[in-house]
């Protein structure tokens, strides 16, 4: 059992196995604990732990099926929903005990696996996480610190390296190498050599490894310290220290040549690369764009773009990124990444075309970054000449109504008229039942206005299911159509008025529209929408 740790522990800190897999070591060793502590008891007659060996054994059943969730999502996608994660939360909460590795496993998922969340957002979603299993009695312990430590970097949270430290202390947890490393990364991210000097110095004291991290977060820090010599010359200190600079080393000099827009020397590094025995992935050089576009170099992009190999993985790495540049507000370097996508991607295993872009559409629709609606037909139109899509406004104006977003679904709309697309009323109801929820009067009257401004005439399904039903009487209901233009005159509404009051009960008010003198019978009567009147009451 000594041997099976001190090999877990080899493989966390060398990085041998990724953040999920190492849980599902996690998984195994909370198994082989539940039974190894059940068969102690059992030998040594204690029944009153009994019960802690059921809460053990459902905690590792829960942590199953979490960790399977989150891993299945992650590897299908590469990427985790806040839905999702949220649901497991709520569900590991109600039990009312979570676990360390359930903490665990849900702080890591408030990083770059969230890439359709805001960063600030995700950060505090990770502090309410801590909080609240802290408060159901979770028992934190150096790696979880050290999972908030790396969320707080991917999220690029701004904190005080030393009260953080201050805060282990006082829940008593000593700091590890990767703790101090990931301290240096905090104030290298801020430019502060002074301060990673000061870690760095007492990592060296206590005889802490120094590893390629802590050089390639060196590297950054003098970089956005304005000292790109010194970050240059990183990687000779490297190999005087007897450690040869890798990906992650020249990854952060690319990236803080990024930052700088200096393509030059981004090109003469990626050839320096190919004479090595390093290797750049895909998801290396995506990176290197995400520095580019955030630090406003965006006509720099199509330079890298045009250096992807298209490796294996590709694609879910660039969705990601093209969803961190839109939660950003990058849509246009995001929609640059998208039409990269190789062709044969766009077409399912029976030779069909697939609709390539749905998932940039929709978060383009639900994060509202896209200001103007006209850039987001753009991409519609784009996609479409380009036989990326098959029908990117039909399924823009989905999402638009999805999410309940009322003028950009109408400025869809009139779009898809212009290209002589049809436009249907039960469009429109996805609109009408959220502001009836809502007893929201006005919405439903701009609502309305849109109707008449694409010449569609409400039919009686739409008055009695999703307008009438919004007012409190029909005679305010009158007054406010009156208003918008609606004519009170026609068949429909009088089939819907009558509806309305036969669902409402009022049998008077439903008797009062079939005297035969009765101008609206009437007009009932040549409506095809209601019932013969004589066999509705024999």
């Amino acid at each position: 059992c000594q041997r099976f740790l001190l090999t877990l522990r080899w493989l966390w800190v060398h990085k041998a196995v990724s953040d999920f897999r190492w849980l599902f070591l996690c998984r195994y060793l909370t198994n082989v604990g539940a039974r190894l502590f059940s068969i102690a008891t059992q030998q040594t007659g204690l029944s009153k732990e009994e019960p802690s060996t059921a809460v053990r054994s459902r905690q590792a059943q829960q942590f199953d099926w979490a960790l399977n969730k989150l891993d299945s999502s992650v590897r299908r996608t590469g990427r985790i929903t806040k839905t999702l994660l949220l649901k497991i939360f709520h569900d590991i909460c109600r039990t009312g005990y979570p676990s360390g590795n359930q903490a665990l496993l849900l702080l890591r998922s408030c990083g770059s696996l969230l890439p359709e969340i805001p960063p600030a957002e995700r950060t505090e979603l990770a502090h309410r996480i801590w909080d609240k299993l802290q408060s159901l009695g979770a028992v934190y312990d150096v790696s979880h610190y050290n999972a908030l430590l790396k969320v707080y970097l991917q999220n690029e949270h701004k904190f005080l390296p030393t009260e953080f430290l201050s805060k282990m202390e006082a829940a008593s947890i000593v700091p590890n190498r990767v703790t101090y490393q990931r301290l240096i990364s905090a104030y290298c991210n801020e430019g502060d050599i002074e301060g990673a000097s000061k870690i760095l110095g007492f990592m060296k004291n206590n005889n802490l490894p120094i590893t390629e991290a802590v050089f390639s977060a060196l590297v950054t820090g003098h970089a956005r310290a304005s000292d790109m010599e010194n970050a240059e010359n990183i990687l000779s200190v490297m190999k005087t220290a007897g450690i040869e600079p890798g990906p992650d080393t020249y990854l952060a000099l690319l990236r803080a040549y990024a930052e700088k827009g200096d393509i030059e020397h981004i090109k003469q590094t990626l050839e320096t690369i190919e004479k090595t025995n390093v290797s750049l992935l895909d998801r290396d050089l995506l990176q290197v764009i995400f520095s580019l576009s955030k630090s406003g170099h965006e006509k720099l992009v199509p330079d890298i773009l045009e250096r992807m190999r298209h490796d294996r993985g590709y694609i879910p790495d660039a969705m990601n990124l093209c969803l961190t540049l839109v939660t950003r507000g990058l849509e246009d370097t995001a929609f640059e990444v998208l039409k990269t996508f190789p062709s044969n991607h766009s077409e399912g295993q029976n030779g069909d075309a697939m609709d390539l872009g749905n998932f940039f559409l929709r978060h383009c629709v639900n994060m509202d970054k896209v200001k103007n609606v006209n850039r987001l037909k753009m991409y519609c139109r784009k996609l479409q000449e380009s036989d990326l899509h098959t029908s990117a406004l039909q399924f823009t104006l989905y999402c638009a109504l999805d999410a309940k977003k009322t003028g950009m679904a109408v400025e869809l709309m009139k779009e898809m008229k212009m290209d002589g697309l049809p436009v249907r009323q039960h469009y429109f109801w996805p609109l009408l039942i959220h502001h009836q929820k809502h007893k929201n009067v006005q919405g439903t009257s701009e609502v309305l206005r849109a109707m008449q401004e694409l010449g569609l005439e409400t039919d009686v399904d739409t008055y009695s299911n999703y307008i009438l039903s919004s007012f409190d009487s029909l005679d305010s209901a009158r007054a406010v159509l009156k208003e918008e233009g609606c004519s009170l005159d026609s068949p429909e509404f009088a089939a819907a008025e009558l509806r309305i009051e036969a669902s409402r009960g009022r049998l008077e008010n439903v008797l009062s529209f079939f005297p035969i003198c009765n101008k609206r019978v009437q007009r009932i009567h040549s409506s095809k929408y209601i019932f013969n009147s004589e066999e509705m009451f024999t």
